[in-house]
């Protein structure tokens, strides 16, 4: 779904509902093509308004499934989605400093916003870094090859606390107690 400014001016008075399901599984393979390896239908409800001073805001709420690849194993793993999120656009980028660099102000390009485009950014971005499936969840077990494992950071910490309480000869110990001075 593009919108050309143009088409959205009709509505200034009363916004532009939204009630869809777009397919954008495609879209989302091309753009992120080690993120995304299957995307459902998205239902969309939201809408498209002014506010006084003339910026598109676009407010919606998306639902659907991602299959992801796992963190550890790039197994694939579905994701549920279930996102609201809210955007402003403008067409001056010279007003961006006006706003906060936590709000998601964005600049109209060509005069066009594209809903499609702002829903898969959201919808990527609301991804977590660690994605596991059900049995990695519930294993304690790490990938390990040949002269290599995954330690987790709890063991990494231990092991560097035994390496850490390196017996000292008791002849030497009195020197460590130099070095404190």
């Amino acid at each position: 779904m593009k919108f050309n400014k143009n088409q959205l001016q009709k509505y200034r008075q009363n916004p532009l509902n939204l009630d869809t399901t777009l397919e954008l599984e495609a879209v989302a393979k091309e753009r992120f093509p080690t993120t995304v390896l299957a995307l459902s239908g998205l239902h969309v409800i939201g809408r498209i308004r002014y506010d006084e001073n003339d910026d598109i805001l676009l407010q919606a709420k998306v639902t659907g499934n991602i299959t992801v690849p796992s963190s550890r194993s790039l197994a694939p793993v579905i994701r549920e989605i279930d996102l609201n999120f809210d955007e402003r656009y403008i067409e001056d980028d010279k007003r961006l400093a006006d706003f906060e660099e936590t709000e998601p102000v964005f600049v109209l390009e060509n005069d066009t916003l594209n809903v499609d485009e702002a829903i898969l950014d959201n919808v990527i971005a609301e991804l977590p870094l660690q994605i596991l499936t059900p049995e990695e969840i519930e294993s304690d077990q790490l990938p390990a090859g040949k002269d290599w494992h995954v330690i987790s950071e709890k063991a990494f910490e231990n092991e560097k606390k035994k390496a850490d309480k390196i017996d000292l000869d008791p002849r030497m110990a009195k020197l460590d107690d130099f070095f404190k001075k």
